[in-house]
């Protein structure tokens, strides 16, 4: 058994374009935060900071208001810092820094030219939550970006993936050789198995990999200021709906949502393996059934409202929502927690029914 599953885990790890693809998306990665680094500048109390210094200094900026989110902590920052300079970034004698940024994106209009605070029904709506929840505040603005890159390296794995796991039926098709592999003694039980746990191992395997690669490059240059703060601070979460608590509440929770969304695109992609003979036609509609629930989200839904009914359309879209393409950024959406959990859920038998279709077809099917 062990033979038979390090045989078919090193077959799928000896493709070289699965590496090629995942070693550049990694030095993408790398090359975006540090070209993100040497553009970041702020200005503290008239003196310019460039680079990982800006870093440093915005942070230790930061830690002198963190905890709590009052609204007098915002006037104090208001004061002391004012409003950040959109119509004027250049501008040196004006305080920019991650502080007079953040009351600016959040707290105002965010006018270009003469942004100002809310008015009270504004207020009251976009900005009262915050200190309802009574949320803890920090330097975060590293973490929001990291989530931001976070989802866009798990979705450029997961079409990685594809690449190394189409071939795993459909190439026995094509050497022939699945007429043999099912005569053999494990042929049509174990042997099949173990191609199946080979394709979720190297799929989790690939997932952590990419996780624990980016999350250690973010940790290396904003440390880990702000993971304990609340994760409402992000752009990336919604007042509203299921969110863990902390921003490295939230970090877990995205991994294991990409680590399930990983197995599920498996399952996927071993149905059409096994359904079809040609390698390149397996990558093909795995591909199509990845990208469609975004086709239908952006597209299709709201076209299919008026034709199969509000109650219809809103059935279906949870089911893509459920889905690879949108599992890992499902916080974005303000889905409550139940809905939450029916999408993990749908995310689990779909990639369950998906594992057992595999099996089956694969075993029973005729050269």
């Amino acid at each position: 058994m062990w033979i038979i599953w390090k045989e078919e885990f090193r077959k799928i790890a000896a493709r070289k374009i699965l590496w090629i693809a995942f070693f550049l998306l990694l030095g993408f990665a790398a090359f975006r935060l540090f070209i993100e680094l040497g553009h970041y500048s702020v200005t503290i109390d008239g003196e310019n900071f460039r680079g990982q210094e800006a870093v440093d200094k915005d942070k230790a900026l930061t830690k002198q208001y963190a905890g709590i989110l009052t609204e007098e902590k915002v006037n104090e920052i208001y004061y002391k810092y004012g409003f950040y300079p959109y119509s004027d970034p250049d501008n040196t004698a004006i305080e920019k820094n991650f502080l007079s940024k953040y009351i600016t994106d959040t707290f105002t209009d965010a006018n270009v030219f003469n942004p100002h605070f809310y008015d009270k029904k504004e207020w009251e709506y976009k900005v009262a939550p915050y200190l309802e929840r009574k949320a803890k505040f920090d330097y975060v603005l590293g973490w929001n970006d990291f989530l931001e890159m976070y989802v866009l390296v798990l979705l450029s794995v997961y079409v990685i993936l594809m690449l190394g796991l189409a071939p795993i039926f459909s190439e026995e098709y094509t050497l022939k050789t699945a007429d043999i592999i099912r005569t053999t003694k494990r042929g049509k039980s174990s042997a099949v198995w173990m191609k199946i746990l080979s394709a979720c191992i190297f799929s989790i395997f690939l997932t952590c990999i990419a996780g624990i690669y980016l999350f250690l490059l973010y940790l290396w240059v904003y440390g880990t200021q702000g993971l304990d703060a609340s994760a409402v601070f992000l752009s990336f979460v919604s007042f509203y709906g299921y969110c863990p608590e902390t921003v490295g509440g939230l970090l877990l929770f995205i991994t294991v949502m990409g680590i399930l969304g990983a197995v599920l695109l498996t399952g996927i992609t071993l149905a059409f393996s096994s359904l079809c003979r040609n390698s390149f036609l397996a990558l093909v509609l795995s591909a199509s059934a990845f990208l469609f629930p975004v086709l239908w989200i952006k597209a299709i839904g709201p076209m299919c409202m008026g034709v199969i009914g509000r109650t219809a359309t809103t059935n279906v879209t949870h089911f893509m929502a459920s889905m690879p393409a949108y599992l890992p950024m499902s916080t974005g959406f303000a889905f409550s927690g139940k809905q939450t959990a029916i999408h993990l859920g749908t995310a689990s038998a779909v990639g369950g029914l998906g594992i057992l279709y595999g099996y089956f077809r694969f075993r029973s099917c005729k050269e």
